[in-house]
């Protein structure tokens, strides 16, 4: 199994999350918060099924808890995959690894060629920068993407962000160590 690592400038606003069709999105929830514009927003042009689900279902968006939707909508993503995160207070490398962990195995097992992951404007919590996050991202999915082996196939991951923010993820995906503040040890 191979694996590709892509940076997607789509997020057009803070109200859009200006996504189009994909294999598979990820979207998270932190425990005690709503689902922010952003992503209520993409849930109204799917005729808000994921609003719906995580009522019906009493999602809280508790750390590891998870659901994927298969949607079948022209021009919308195959499937979204929701993330609990658990608290912002509580938002660390760890919670990372997990939904990485989690959604690369998702994807591979609904046969998905691309994961496609917004990284938000304004998000709620800010413990990790967005080097940090870009960086931690890579090394989870390579771990990940390691144990399938000789497995067929490729998985492109797709970081979406603002254009600001692009410069950021893109130096933390090229950073081979990060220090424990978000910054590269490679600039050293």
């Amino acid at each position: 199994m191979k694996l590709k690592i892509s940076l997607a400038n789509s997020i057009k606003s803070q109200d859009s999350l200006g996504l189009g069709a994909t294999p598979m999105l990820l979207l998270c929830k932190l425990t005690g918060h709503g689902l922010g514009s952003q992503i209520q927003a993409f849930d109204q042009t799917v005729g808000g099924v994921i609003a719906n689900h995580i009522e019906q279902e009493n999602f809280h968006g508790n750390r590891g808890e998870h659901f994927v939707l298969e949607l079948d909508q022209d021009g919308a993503p195959d499937h979204v995959m929701v993330i609990g995160l658990g608290s912002p207070d509580k938002f660390d490398s760890q919670a990372i690894t997990q939904l990485v962990d989690l959604a690369v195995e998702n994807a591979i097992a609904r046969g998905c060629s691309k994961l496609s992951i917004p990284i938000l404007p304004n998000r709620q919590s800010q413990a990790i920068n967005l080097r940090g996050q870009a960086h931690l991202i890579k090394v989870a999915a390579e771990k990940k993407v390691a144990t399938y082996g000789n497995k067929s196939g490729e998985l492109e991951i797709e970081l979406v962000c603002a254009p600001q923010a692009a410069q950021h993820l893109a130096k933390g995906l090229s950073c081979k160590r990060m220090a424990a503040n978000g910054t590269c040890c490679d600039d050293k």
